[in-house]
This record gives C-alpha cells, sequence and structure tokens, in this order.
C-alpha cells in the first residue's frame, strides 16, 4: 500500500497528541501520590492538566467537589466544554471540566478529541478513587477511638463514604432519555414521554422499576405494538440490571398510558403531568420537535 506524506504526517501528529496524553496521566497520578489534603491535591491538579489537551495554552479547568469549586482564576467560560462525574463509592459527589477558551485555529463544531474525553474520565477515575481512599482512611483513623466516633460523625459527616448511592436512579434516568431518542413517535401514536417515580426523584434501589409514563394518541394496534415495543426494553434491561446488581424485577420497565381524555379529567397517572408537587419529568415531546 503506498502512502503520501500527509498521512505519516497525520499519524505523527496522532501520537504525539497520545503522548500528551500519557504525560496528563503521569503527572495527575505524581500530584496524587504526594498525599495532599483534598483541597490541595485538586487545586494542583487544575492548574496541571491543560497540557494533556491539543490545545493548552486555551485549556482550562474546573473541579467541583461537593461544596467547593476549584478554579484558576482570568479567563471566562465558554460553550465548549466537556466535563464527566466524579463517582466515590457509587455516589456522585462533584464534576470535573474541562473548557477551550479559544479555538479559532479549529475547524468544525466540536474541537474536543474522542481521546480527550476518555482522558478525562481516567483522571476523573483517579481522582474518585483518591478521594475514596482519603475518606476512608479518615473514617478507620476515627473509627480506632469508639468513644469518640458517634461526636465525629455528627459534627463533620463530609469526611465518611457516602451511604447511599446514586449509581442506581443515574443510570435508569440515562436508559430513559435513551429509550425516549429511540421511540418512533409517528409509528406508535405518542405524544410525549415522561419520567415518573425514583429515577425522576434520584431515590433508585437497585431493583427499583424504570417508572415511564407516556401521552398517547393513536390506535389500539398501535397501542399494542407500544406496549410490545417496551417490553423488549424492559426484558433486555432487567437482564443487564441483574449481571449490575444482582437484583432481577422480571421486567424493570413500569409502563403507565394515559389518553388525551385521561389528561381532561386528571385521572390517575395523568395528574401527573403538569403537577406542581411530584409532578411528572417531561423528556421528550412532539410539541418541542
Amino acid at each position: 500500500m503506498i502512502r503520501d506524506a500527509s498521512y505519516y504526517r497525520e499519524l505523527i501528529a496522532s501520537l504525539r497528541e497520545r503522548e500528551k496524553e500519557m504525560q496528563c496521566l503521569y503527572e495527575v497520578q505524581e500530584i496524587i501520590d504526594k498525599g495532599l489534603p483534598i483541597d490541595e491535591c485538586l487545586m494542583e491538579i487544575v492548574r496541571n492538566i491543560h497540557r494533556g489537551w491539543q490545545y493548552p495554552d486555551n485549556t482550562r479547568a474546573r473541579i467541583t467537589y461537593e461544596d467547593r469549586v476549584y478554579l484558576e482564576e482570568g479567563w471566562d467560560e465558554t460553550d465548549w466544554v466537556q466535563s464527566t462525574n466524579l463517582v466515590i463509592d457509587d455516589k456522585i459527589h462533584g464534576r470535573i471540566e474541562v473548557f477551550y477558551t479559544d479555538t479559532e485555529n479549529h475547524v468544525g463544531d466540536n474541537p474536543f478529541l474522542p481521546e480527550e474525553q476518555k482522558l478525562l474520565n481516567t483522571i476523573a477515575s483517579k481522582i474518585s478513587s483518591y478521594i475514596f481512599n482519603k475518606k476512608l482512611l479518615s473514617t478507620l483513623e476515627i473509627l480506632k477511638n469508639e468513644k469518640g466516633s458517634y461526636k465525629a460523625v455528627r459534627e463533620n459527616p463530609g469526611a465518611f463514604l457516602p451511604v447511599e448511592s446514586d449509581i442506581h436512579w443515574v443510570w435508569r434516568y440515562n436508559v430513559a432519555k435513551r429509550i425516549a431518542e429511540k421511540l418512533d413517535f409517528d409509528k406508535y401514536g405518542v405524544q410525549a414521554f415522561y419520567l415518573i417515580g425514583s429515577a425522576k426523584n434520584a431515590t433508585s434501589g437497585p431493583a427499583s422499576d424504570i417508572d415511564i409514563l407516556i401521552h398517547f394518541r393513536g390506535s389500539e394496534n398501535q397501542k399494542k405494538l407500544l406496549r410490545e415495543w417496551f417490553e423488549g426494553w424492559s426484558y433486555g434491561l432487567d437482564e443487564l440490571n441483574y449481571y449490575k446488581t444482582g437484583y432481577r424485577t422480571n421486567g424493570i420497565i413500569d409502563l403507565h398510558i394515559v389518553t388525551d381524555e385521561d389528561i381532561k379529567n386528571r385521572d390517575s397517572f395523568a395528574s401527573m403531568i403538569g403537577a406542581v408537587n411530584d409532578g411528572a419529568r417531561l423528556i421528550r415531546s412532539r410539541a418541542n420537535e
């Protein structure tokens, strides 16, 4: 196979980007290995990770951890941003974001490389593991003194590992959004797709259903096909949830279908549409497309 000079230039450029990304990961690990307090560690990471991106001079980072924000001063936030969560013991405790402050040399809508999102995800994983270990060591140190344990927990609960998990509701919420994207509204006579229940309220556990509310305006045959379509998703996702958590629920989607008449009369689940308290969350609507 004959390749021209441009192929090799692109290959070399790509390898140089991968080298920068690997060097960035090494630097992040070195910072973590210093054993600094959490505040100092996160701030030092913010100051140094820009070198892993393709436009380092125009790259700025921000880390949000619990109620604190870590960033350098002297730059303005832009719409060019990629981000990922800090997940500690299955609970979301913060977020790390990378911004491009100037992309005038870039052609296209998205200035970020796919590899840069992977880099950010890896950095977030390293930070999350570091904080987890810090909290674990803090917990073990306090529990050495049994008499002081209750007072320490009461005065500084943030020093301990989380009890409840965010992973279950986040997964269910994201799955619901994905299903809504795939649903053919015209084929099945759907007007709107809502999420209700524990996934909407961020209280799902490993065995919780995904409660979906559909505003339907179609024929009986369309309704039958709609139920069958959701049934396929329900059993498939239930199997996936089983492999993730060990819980099987014989179908994870709890589907509720309401009509114009139900909404008019505020019957049953239809009353949740537009409700002030515990209202249904609109995921997708024909009116908005």
